[in-house]
This record gives C-alpha cells, structure tokens and sequence, in this order.
C-alpha cells in the first residue's frame, strides 16, 4: 500500500520569470500564484485567448467578479502552459487523461499536468509532469467549520485543529485533503474523512485512488491570509513563480 507524506513550508521564494520556460523536471512541481485584481486590466486581450467554448462558460455565470476571475484564470493558464510548449495559447491541444483530468502533450512521450484551484483574490495553477493537485483557501476567521468536523476529519485530525490555532490549523488539513483528492481525480464525496493530513507520513486506505503510490503533499501561504497545498506523487521539489508577463 503507498503512502502520503504532508509537510508545511514556512517560507516560499516567489521567483519572476520571462520568455520560454523550461518544462518541470521529474522532480519538481511549479507553482504560479496569480493575483485576480491585478489582472483586470487583461480582460479583452485574455479573452480574446480562449474558445467559444471557454467563452460561453465563463459567461454563465452570474456575478461579474466570478466572470472577470474565469477569464484571468483561463487566460493566464494559457499563456503559463503555452510557454512551457513554446505553443500559441489560443492553439493549445488539451486531452483528458485517468478520471477525465485534463494535460497536455509535451513531445518525446512526455505530458504536462495541472490543476488550478481559486479563491477569494488569488489563482494557483500547479504544473508537473505527473498528476497533480492544487488548493488555496482564503483563511475565514468566521466561517463555522466546527459542524463539518466529525463528518470529514478523523478524531486524531479534530484533536490537532481544536489543540492550537484552530482557524489556520483547519484550512491546512482542509486544503490537503482536497489537493490529494484532486491530484487523483477522485472528487471529494466521502473520501475527505479518509484522506490523511497530519503532519508525516499515512499509509494510505485502499478505496483512495492512487493507494498503490508514495505521494508527498507540501503546504504553504500563497500570501497573507491564504492557504494552500500542492499533491504530486513521488519525492519532489517546490518552484514557486509569480506572473509578470
């Protein structure tokens, strides 16, 4: 049976780059943090990147907070991905992988994979070249999260959360629970309570996807007030970059 292997990061290097970028190397996941707000100057040239499809999904929904934020996620995820292709980001060639999970070709039987995950103003897109699994969560100081303990955090879970720093204690569990469960396609449903997200290695149950690999899990703040995690099977290292093209 494989495991998961939680660690938090306490200091991140959010790193600039420009022009082409190298692919991910089997040991690394990149990480692009986008700030939604800053971005909104983009809109028209973003939009003009995406599909009708894309257009006509983002377009859907009701609020404009929620349409102009799909337009600079989908967007900026093209022009990220596209440049790691050395690819035109309106031509990329998306394929559904395990579970429907979306990657791309990258020549010489190589594929690029993502996940994006949003909230509140930030975007984290996750890059590697196996699955992976992303979520950030803005950190709620009054949200009541003490109901939905017992339904999907083990005693041993609930015990650290209340222990401490309840607030950021439960958006780290939370977001790994769901960074895992992303990176495996499997959805949440009933597997949060069985997803492990203490601190250190789990042996992993076996109605989890993925339960026959070794899996690390690295937490961190995206910046003040956010939470996220990042799921990538195998031993891997954290490059963290911020958009400035």
């Amino acid at each position: 049976m494989g495991t998961l292997t939680n660690r938090f990061i306490n200091n991140v290097n959010w790193e600039t780059t420009a022009g082409e970028l190298a692919l991910p190397q089997q040991d690394e996941v990149h990480v692009w943090r986008i700030q939604i707000s800053a971005n909104i100057y983009r809109l028209d040239d973003l939009r003009k990147l995406l599909t009708p499809e894309e257009i006509s999904r983002g377009d859907k929904y009701h609020q404009l907070k929620d349409r102009q934020r799909f337009v600079v996620g989908r967007g900026l995820q093209r022009i990220v991905l596209g440049k790691y292709l050395n690819q035109e980001p309106a031509r990329l060639n998306f394929v559904l992988g395990d579970n429907k999970k979306p990657y791309l070709p990258a020549g010489d039987g190589m594929e690029l994979h993502y996940n994006v995950s949003h909230s509140g103003n930030w975007i984290m897109l996750a890059v590697s070249q196996d699955p992976v699994g992303a979520d950030v969560e803005f950190i709620d100081s009054v949200f009541p999260f003490d109901d939905i303990l017992p339904e999907h955090f083990s005693a041993n879970e609930i015990a650290y959360i209340k222990s401490l720093d309840k607030t950021n204690l439960f958006y780290k569990l939370w977001t790994r629970k769901e960074a895992f469960l992303k990176a495996t396609g499997q959805g949440l449903g009933e597997h949060l309570r069985d997803t492990p997200s203490l601190d250190g290695e789990h042996e992993l149950k076996a109605n989890l996807y993925g339960a026959h690999k070794d899996w690390n899990q690295q937490s961190f703040f995206v910046a003040d007030g956010y939470m996220a995690s990042v799921a990538a099977v195998g031993e891997w290292w954290l490059k963290a970059f911020d958009i400035n093209f």
